[in-house]
């Protein structure tokens, strides 16, 4: 019994199981968090050149269009946006001078939502709302 008592061969392992959890929690949160953001940084960055395509249009309906057509033509260059599930909206504004183009993304079938029993993910859908002017940088 006492060879036992002294005996610390297995501390280390023991060590590991208690430790290796919250490790392997860690390193998937991580990857859960950065595969977010860069899902939300494309879809910015989607919104953003999406208003940039209105800017050549002469009227609202135009502008609209230029934004639909820009949409379509590049969602699927974006690899982490799955085009099937962007919404988008256009609001020519009141005024006339100001145009809203807002995108939203459903993240719910993300796969990093598969972790979100075990860590605070953000709230879905995220969205972006990029505002321009009419083409001629007129505002009031």
């Amino acid at each position: 019994m006492r060879l036992l008592a002294n005996d610390d061969r297995g501390a280390s392992a023991v060590e590991f199981a208690l430790i290796a959890p919250f490790l392997l929690l860690l390193v998937a949160a991580i990857l859960a968090y950065g595969s977010i953001f860069a899902t939300s940084l494309s879809l910015q960055q989607l919104a953003a050149e999406t208003a940039r395509a209105t800017i050549g249009g002469l009227d609202d309906t135009e502008r609209e269009q230029l934004a639909e057509a820009y949409l379509d033509a590049n969602e699927t260059g974006y690899p982490m946006l799955r085009a099937d599930h962007i919404a988008f909206e256009f609001d020519p504004g009141s005024d006339g001078k100001l145009s809203r183009v807002k995108l939203k993304y459903d993240m719910s079938a993300h796969p990093a939502y598969a972790l979100s029993n075990l860590i605070p993910l953000p709230s879905s859908p995220i969205s972006y709302t990029m505002i321009v002017t009419d083409g001629d940088g007129a505002t009031s």
